[in-house]
């Protein structure tokens, strides 16, 4: 039930994952912090190192997603701005957890100040991509719920 409602949206959330990774990555280290002499070739990497992160942080939202979701889906009556909101925040608590939870073991208390924000910024856009798709797809199982009602009710 869960992957015919919502696996559209854990695959979005892969596919702008590893995209925004890239360009994120691609821009950074290719335009705004320009390479020192001797690291010019690292240019080209950092494009697939991003997806590589962007993959990384859409797991860790899509297993938050599928974690909220599924407590959600449980319970009838849900409208779809509380599965909408639910997705959202689901997924932007896994992807927020991720990072924060590594920056700390990496680093300690010292490092949040960067991985705070970083997590925070990844939950923003996990929550962003999931937030309206599940609208969309709750939407959407819910028309095909009506539909087969009636027509099981006309037969």
């Amino acid at each position: 039930m869960f992957w015919d409602r919502y696996g559209g949206v854990v695959g979005w959330l892969f596919l702008v994952g590893v995209g925004l990774g890239a360009v994120l990555m691609g821009v950074l280290f290719g335009w705004l912090i320009p390479p020192d002499r001797g690291e010019e070739s690292v240019v080209f990497v950092m494009p697939f190192f991003g997806a590589a992160v962007g993959a990384v942080s859409a797991t860790a939202a899509s297993l938050g997603y599928w974690i909220g979701m599924g407590l959600l889906i449980g319970r009838e009556g849900r409208t779809v701005a509380s599965r909408a909101w639910g997705g959202g925040l689901a997924s932007a608590i896994g992807a927020a957890t991720l990072w924060i939870v590594y920056g700390f073991a990496m680093s300690g208390s010292y490092g949040l100040v960067v991985w705070v924000p970083t997590g925070l910024v990844c939950g923003a856009v996990a929550a962003a991509v999931a937030g309206p798709l599940t609208a969309r797809a709750a939407r959407r199982a819910d028309r095909r719920a009506v539909e087969s009602a009636g027509r099981s009710a006309s037969a």
